[in-house]
């Protein structure tokens, strides 16, 4: 805010306060008994909160201009007056307790009209900060406190500091083994000097570790199987964490619809009795699913699955799917807990074919991997590639551009891939980072001899006003041993299009064959920055900024040589994830290529 409002604002709540209000404005007493409407909404003086929070607080506030078809807001009286002790409200709760707020309404003709303006005047004032911080234990030992905490001395004096602060000792004392701790907080403020005295006292109770576990609700799965998903054994130290991702483990085995821990808190024992409370539901599920895809058009899927296969948690899936440029028959099989406790050993089988622009390819392919969970957020898979690959309608041009491609026969090798995610929310991240290291290897046996190592980063930041910042980005090499042709076409690294960069076709970035068909490349660096914004209930937008390129060079990824796209994209909220509209345009349009593209897709596009 400007010296102009500042002195603007002062002027204004100056004269209101001696005059009640200007000869001009009126009053709501001021206002007939017809229905009136909300014109316009005018916000002054706010510099500490922003325009967009303060006006979050009103609900007597005209409709968003993107949301022509709504009805008129109805100016009534007692919501704005609520809505201005919510703005008092709004300030004191973030440390303005000497603020002050004044209003101006304008009708258009009064007595011949039913619009009305709203204008708002706000002065903050100075603000109170947090003189000092001081937490004490009731405990003849010394407890591990958390290094820092929300609120900070010469902070401005936040309630929602000063409540989580509360909230993060407990929880932070919690996993240390207190399962009975409790917090008690209090803070003296003193306005004259517009400072706070912030004190928390902590009773930790006994230390508490985990005793026996209670199991109800379930009919069909076993007392066993839930138990064993128990991320504590008897005797260890309590923790809250350990609750929480038991009932994330839970849930994973798709045999739950609701998942509830529990612990005595009554008989503040040092021994914690648990308590699982599960709602089943059917093992068996059927899925059928048909959209529309840029790349692909029309395609259909069908799955069966069962999640507690013969028992023991045990899942068998059938996927049959159906598109212009993939058909598929897919069968998994899960064994959890396999030989050691969080390892998964997985079977599955795939018949595939493949109509690309340049080849047809069958594939029979057969993977059994291994699947350990490192740690909570850190999963790694070792496994065995075994495929029967067919060749066919292969481009002259693109055997003329690579110097010869196999028709091929088999393919054998291993498999080792990382996995590292800290996001919560799989179809729609808001914050955490995801980071992924996969290495294939073909030449144990077979007619093609290659490695092939792709590494992906993605990171999801919150930003205010329901904003999250979304960035990504992924390094590829593929390499023949022998000759170019021992690289097989479907393991070539392409860029472009829906789940790469867009604004581009589908596999239109790097080189191409004298046809014009993209024929892949051996190094690839992709990039991506998306904003995302929650615009009104499920609607929300993005825009964002791709980039990318494919090289024939081995080991050389090609920074200097990167294409861009940038564009726009809409989405909207469902159960199963956020429908999207992307719109990409490239910066350099390749000859023969649309000047924009379209994708739609279900879920973010990374």
């Amino acid at each position: 805010m400007g010296l102009r409002d500042k002195i603007a604002s002062s002027l204004v709540l100056g004269m209101l306060s001696w005059l009640g209000s200007p000869a001009s404005a009126l009053t709501v007493d001021q206002l007939d008994g017809r229905e009136w409407h909300v014109e316009r909404l005018t916000i002054h003086g706010n510099a500490a909160i922003s325009t967009w929070d303060v006006r979050n607080e009103i609900l007597v506030k005209p409709n968003p201009w993107y949301t022509p078809w709504r009805k008129p807001v109805v100016f009534d009286p007692q919501t704005f007056e609520a809505d201005l002790e919510r703005l008092h409200r709004l300030y004191e709760s973030r440390g303005f307790f000497e603020a002050r707020i004044a209003y101006d309404l304008q009708a258009e003709k009064l007595g011949d009209g039913d619009l009305v303006s709203i204008e708002l005047w706000i002065e903050e004032n100075q603000p109170v900060r947090v003189a000092s911080v001081n937490v004490e234990t009731k405990s003849a030992r010394e407890l591990a406190l958390p290094a820092e905490l929300p609120i900070r001395s010469g902070d401005d004096f936040s309630e929602a500091a000063y409540q989580s602060t509360d909230a993060r000792l407990k929880e932070h004392l919690m996993n240390e083994g207190y399962a009975h701790v409790e917090v008690q907080r209090d803070a003296q403020v003193d306005l004259s000097d517009h400072q706070a005295d912030v004190s928390y006292t902590i009773e930790p109770g006994p230390e508490c570790t985990f005793g026996p576990t209670r199991v109800e609700g379930n009919h069909y799965v076993t007392n066993g199987m839930i138990l064993r998903e128990r991320e504590w054994h008897e005797g260890d130290r309590f923790s809250i964490d350990r609750l929480r991702e038991t009932r994330d483990d839970l849930l994973k085995l798709d045999l739950f619809r609701a998942v509830d821990i529990s612990f005595d808190t009554e008989n503040k024992s040092s021994v914690v009795t648990t308590t699982i409370k599960v709602e089943e539901k059917l093992p068996r599920e059927i899925r059928v699913a048909a959209g529309y895809g840029t790349d692909d058009h029309y395609r259909v899927q069908a799955r069966w699955q069962n999640n507690d296969w013969l028992g023991d948690g045990r899942q068998l899936g059938f996927t049959l799917k159906y598109s212009s440029i993939t058909s598929l028959a897919n069968a998994l099989f899960v064994q959890p807990h396999f030989l050691v406790p969080r390892m998964r050993g997985v079977l599955e089988f795939q018949q595939d074919r493949d109509s690309e622009d340049n080849y047809l390819l069958y594939a029979s392919q057969l993977h059994p991997r291994l699947e350990p969970r490192v740690t909570r957020n850190l999963t790694a898979s070792f496994g065995i590639r075994a495929e029967a690959d067919k060749f066919s309608d292969v481009s002259e041009a693109t055997k003329q551009a690579l110097g010869g491609v196999k028709d091929g026969t088999t393919l054998f090798g291993f498999s080792v891939g990382l996995l590292w995610n800290t996001t919560t929310e799989p179809l729609n991240p808001q914050r955490g980072e995801v980071a992924s290291l996969a290495f294939d290897e073909a030449g144990l046996g077979g007619d093609f001899r290659f490695y092939k190592i792709v590494g992906e980063v993605k990171k999801y930041q919150p930003l205010p006003w329901q904003t999250v910042l979304a960035g990504r980005a992924k390094l590829g090499f593929a390499t023949p041993m022998g000759a170019e042709e021992n690289l097989p076409l479907s393991e070539r690294l392409y860029a472009g299009g829906e789940g790469s960069v867009r604004g581009y076709g589908r596999r239109r970035l790097g080189p191409r064959d004298s046809a014009n068909n993209p024929i892949g490349g051996e190094s690839a660096v992709e990039g991506s920055l998306e904003l995302r914004h929650a615009v009104w209930g499920p609607l929300g937008g993005a825009v964002f900024l791709d980039a990318g390129q494919v090289s024939l060079d081995r080991w050389h990824p090609p920074v200097g040589d990167l294409k861009y796209g940038s564009g726009f994209a809409l989405t909207y909220a469902t159960p199963v994830g956020p429908l999207r509209f992307d719109i990409g345009f490239p910066f350099e349009r390749p000859p023969g290529d649309a000047g924009w593209v379209l994708y739609f897709s279900i879920g973010q596009f990374y």
